[in-house]
């Protein structure tokens, strides 16, 4: 009888518990509000925003002088060379003939093929010149025009071959003084009437 008793009351207690389970509310699950998007609307008065076009870059300057240049280089100049092409160019003749003269003298220089270019101020004109002992990359920058004389940026590159088979590079960065519509010698390894010149280059720069 007593077992019976208690069986009863262990069955009310459970049965109490699981309904008391049921009618409590669980507590919420958590959640992650995701952000919803939202396009933006133009107030009053305002313009929709848009994306703007770059703006045209400006043209360079149609009234920039421009420079015609006549180059041509010769290789292993000997003294009586140097002083030959010194002398002519000292001299009063016209450009013309002074070329002419220089190129017709015995003791004158080999020339290579003449170049021609057209440069613009403050633009760079860069001419490689090479032969078996030396190579050289040569970069022109005309700066400034006073009085018919051309300033000019020079930077030179060059690479010479030693009789022991050594590579040797010299480099510089200078200004020269050209004038416009007579020749001009050029001496990137230096040069002189009593030891001559490794390698020499005649310019000559007239305005368009």
């Amino acid at each position: 009888m007593r077992l019976r008793l208690l069986f009863l009351v262990m069955f009310a207690v459970l049965a109490t518990a699981g309904l008391w389970s049921q009618t409590q509310p669980l507590p919420p699950s958590p959640q992650v509000a995701r952000p919803t998007p939202v396009q933006a609307q133009p107030q009053a008065g305002y313009p929709s925003p848009r994306k703007e076009a770059s703006p045209p870059m400006s043209e360079a300057p149609l009234n920039a002088p421009v420079f015609q240049f006549h180059l041509r280089t010769a290789f292993l100049l000997t003294p009586a060379m140097v002083a030959a092409i010194q002398s002519a160019s000292l001299s009063g003749q016209s450009s013309k003939s002074n070329q002419n003269s220089s190129s017709n003298r015995e003791d004158g220089p080999a020339w290579e093929s003449p170049v021609l270019r057209e440069v613009s101020l403050a633009s760079p004109l860069g001419i490689k010149i090479q032969s078996e002992q030396i190579v050289a990359v040569i970069v022109f920058m005309p700066i400034e025009l006073v009085k018919q004389n051309l300033t000019m940026l020079v930077q030179n590159q060059i690479f010479v071959r030693n009789p022991d088979s050594s590579i040797q590079m010299n480099t510089s960065v200078h200004t020269i003084r050209v004038p416009i519509g007579a020749l001009f010698y050029y001496y990137p390894l230096g040069g002189d009437p009593k030891q001559g010149a490794p390698v020499a280059i005649e310019i000559l720069v007239n305005q368009k």
